[in-house]
């Protein structure tokens, strides 16, 4: 069998069996490279590797049929029968560049079904007597990149699967930074689907993995972020000054002489509020207390997200403010005028807090699907502290600033994996990241 010149595949072969041949057709079954005779064998663990390259499938459960015709020399076009995926993956929210993709699954809700295993082949193509079946499938990629755009030849993967119709599909697909040594699962679920013999569906899937800013990590109330102008990503390499690696750190964090980077300077006792407009919008001190108290926390350890290029999972789930408002009979305006103690924190009186209701602790999964949206995500996004990146991800925990603070210490809503807290003494030179919620 010789190649097209530059490819490893031909269209046509030649090909001799031993015997005497008379009649005018005769039936042909392809079982697969290195098949058995009458019997076809669907791979449940599948390898590509390399992009927009299917040879795989000749191994791993391809095969079909054909009626050959001639007199002496004969000749078919082979009919392929099995049912073929190919998955083109992308996050239009944006590049992650340390996420690769590692391994892709389908699998549905009925452990009876039969997506491999090993079956006999009959002369009209169709599966029988399936043994050793799986209703799962997975296809092993080599690290095969995510784009922003659905791209066959950035990272097609083609798996061979029985033709039939499934119920309640689910598409897995895993990923893993080797950089923060984060691994992870998006997954997709159809109600039904149909593969059909010797055709192949493309699933364009977008993964939507939310990509959060680097550049929203602020000393409290300062007018520019912490790494303002050596942000990770600026174009000049040599002006990159943000650590991305929890454990890195660079020595030109702001400086009370850096006007542009450096906190607010608070002084006096009593409310002090935020001046700039991107910290004014920010929730006061008394909507962090409502927060705490009565977010109904859950911790989801498995949603991935990216941040300054890569990959990281784990974050808390908190219960909409409007939410709390409608359960309590109160404004979300009343909110920000009062805790839930019907006190004003704004004000920093050690005392108002005495009579605070002790939270609730977290719960260590999601919210449910009906009750999702109620609530928001706060992913783990860390600090930086003196230069220093600190807490990021399902190991560490959550720190985001509020509009109030007191003096030389400002109010922020922090969380774990155990709950939602507050803290109303965070040194102002903190770098702690800026998001309205």
């Amino acid at each position: 069998i010789a190649a097209v010149p530059g490819s490893t595949a031909t269209a046509k072969a030649k090909f001799w069996v031993n015997g005497t041949y008379s009649n005018g057709t005769y039936k042909v079954r392809y079982t697969g490279k290195n098949g058995v005779q009458d019997k076809v064998t669907i791979k449940a663990s599948q390898t590509q590797n390399t992009p927009n390259d299917a040879a795989h499938i000749a191994e791993d459960g391809d095969f079909g049929i054909a009626d050959a015709t001639g007199s002496g020399k004969y000749s078919f076009t082979l009919n392929h029968k099995a049912a073929y995926v190919t998955f083109i993956p992308y996050n239009a929210n944006g590049v992650i560049p340390g996420a690769k993709i590692q391994k892709i699954r389908i699998y549905t809700s009925n452990t009876s079904d039969q997506l491999a295993g090993t079956f006999d082949l009959a002369d009209n193509g169709s599966l029988s007597n399936g043994t050793t079946t799986s209703n799962s499938v997975e296809l092993n990629v080599n690290d095969f990149t995510l784009p922003s755009a659905y791209s066959y030849t950035t990272n097609g993967a083609t798996m061979v699967l029985n033709p039939g119709t499934y119920s309640n599909v689910t598409i897995e697909y895993t990923i893993r930074d080797a950089v923060t040594n984060i691994t992870g699962t998006v997954k997709k679920t159809y109600p039904s689907v149909t593969f059909d013999a010797g055709k192949n569906t493309p699933v364009r899937a977008d993964l939507q993995i939310t990509v959060y800013p680097g550049n929203n990590y602020y000393m409290w109330d300062a007018k520019q972020n912490y790494w303002y102008q050596h942000e990770w990503n600026v174009s000049n390499q040599a002006d990159r000054w943000q650590p991305t690696i929890i454990g890195e750190n660079n020595p030109n964090f702001p400086q009370n002489t850096d006007l542009e980077r450096y906190h607010n300077g608070t002084s006096g006792t009593g409310r002090i509020d935020a001046q700039t407009l991107k910290f004014k919008n920010l929730p006061n001190a008394n909507e962090i207390m409502w927060y705490h108290v009565y977010g109904t926390p859950h911790w989801d350890n498995d949603r991935v997200w990216g941040l300054m290029g890569h990959l990281y999972k784990g974050g808390m789930w908190i219960k909409k403010i409007s939410k709390i408002a409608s359960e309590h009979g109160i404004t979300t305006a009343n909110m920000k005028s009062v805790g839930p103690n019907g006190l004003d924190f704004r004000l920093n009186k050690a005392s108002d807090k005495s009579s605070i209701v002790s939270p609730t602790p977290a719960v260590s999964t999601p919210p449910t699907a009906s009750d999702i949206n109620n609530y928001f995500f706060l992913p783990a996004l860390g600090w930086y502290d003196s230069g220093v990146l600190k807490d990021v991800g399902s190991s560490g925990c959550g720190w985001y600033w509020a509009s109030s603070a007191g003096t030389a210490q400002a109010w922020g809503l922090y969380f774990t994996s155990s709950g939602v807290y507050y803290n109303d003494g965070i040194p102002c030179n903190n770098g702690i990241y800026v998001m309205e919620f």
